[in-house]
């Protein structure tokens, strides 16, 4: 039987739970388009509106879209994984979308080769460490392929086509039932120097009847992986967030690294309360990511990105010096 927690690519929960979302988040950037788009397929358990989902994000500039569809079409394969939702099929070698409400379609087909998945232990099954074997955790996090090449053509809302072509991708996603009340996320892996992927987040944890700050961030470079999360001794020794903007330095031994994100366009998405899509939040598809890493307070990388995801709630003005 497949492992779940090294697996979390595959439908983790059950469609008679109550209270409860899965979304997937595959994001694509056309850098000949110079256009980032994300689909987020899902689906939402509560008992007013259960129902599958496919979300879009798009940019530049940045347009969101929310497709529904009944439960029945909600359907998922554990190997090889594979989801379908209406005519739309999502795996890890492709997306097939054909998703429209009447005013929005959206169709084409990608292919993707060359995934980066994290390194995995027993004791770090996936990017959430042991913290992926507590269960009823409010909304836990699985990352598939840090860094991917796509390949493919894509008609948008508008019209426009856009064309994959050696371009790049990166795939993750979130189940359990509802975010994190205060978190920070951001993504990107273009960047010119090196073949580099970096995602971190910070969020307010529940556990118990307290909370505490948790932090997840990966950065791979030329094939080599650099963890700072809280289950590994990574420390948050600056952490300064605005609106538009986010300055973090995680240290862990000799290493240090730090994150410059600017959030510049942002527009609104839904997010799950309780398993219900009521909540909302605001993500940027296009926003610049800086990182250098040090080791030993010599630097051994700096990069810059153009195509960075970036997501900032309720967390602005929060300062940790």
């Amino acid at each position: 039987m497949i492992n779940r927690h090294t697996h979390p690519e595959i439908f983790q929960g059950q469609l008679k739970h109550q209270h409860y979302f899965e979304g997937w988040y595959l994001k694509h950037t056309s850098t000949s388009s110079k256009e980032s788009i994300a689909f987020i397929p899902g689906v939402s358990l509560n008992p007013d509106n259960s129902h599958a989902f496919i979300q879009v994000i798009q940019s530049h500039p940045v347009r969101t879209y929310y497709f529904t569809y009944p439960l029945e079409s909600f359907h998922t394969t554990d190997v090889p994984f594979s989801l379908t939702i209406g005519d739309s099929f999502f795996s890890l070698t492709e997306t097939r979308i054909d998703i429209t409400d009447g005013n929005h379609h959206f169709k084409g087909q990608l292919y993707y080769d060359n995934l980066t998945p994290i390194d995995r232990t027993l004791f770090t099954p996936n990017i959430m460490g042991f913290f992926s074997y507590i269960p009823k955790m409010a909304c836990k996090h699985g990352v598939m392929s840090m860094h991917h090449h796509v390949n493919g053509t894509l008609t948008d809302a508008s019209g426009h086509t856009l064309t994959f072509k050696d371009d790049y991708g990166y795939i993750e996603k979130d189940w359990g039932h509802s975010f994190p009340e205060k978190y920070i996320w951001s993504q990107a892996n273009h960047f010119p120097k090196k073949q580099a992927s970096l995602m971190v987040s910070v969020a307010t944890i529940p556990l118990l009847r307290t909370s505490f700050i948790g932090h997840l961030c990966n950065l791979h470079i030329d094939g080599k992986e650099y963890r700072f999360a809280t289950y590994n001794g990574s420390k948050i020794t600056k952490l300064k967030i605005t609106d538009k903007h986010l300055f973090l330095i995680l240290t862990k031994k000799q290493w240090r690294l730090e994150i410059n994100a600017w959030l510049d366009d942002a527009k609104e998405l839904k997010a799950p309360l309780n398993g219900a899509m009521t909540d909302t939040i605001k993500e940027g598809l296009g926003g610049k990511l800086d990182f250098k890493l040090y080791h030993h307070n010599q630097l051994i990388h700096a990069d810059s990105s153009l195509y960075a995801g970036i997501e900032v709630v309720k967390m602005a003005n929060i300062n940790v010096d």
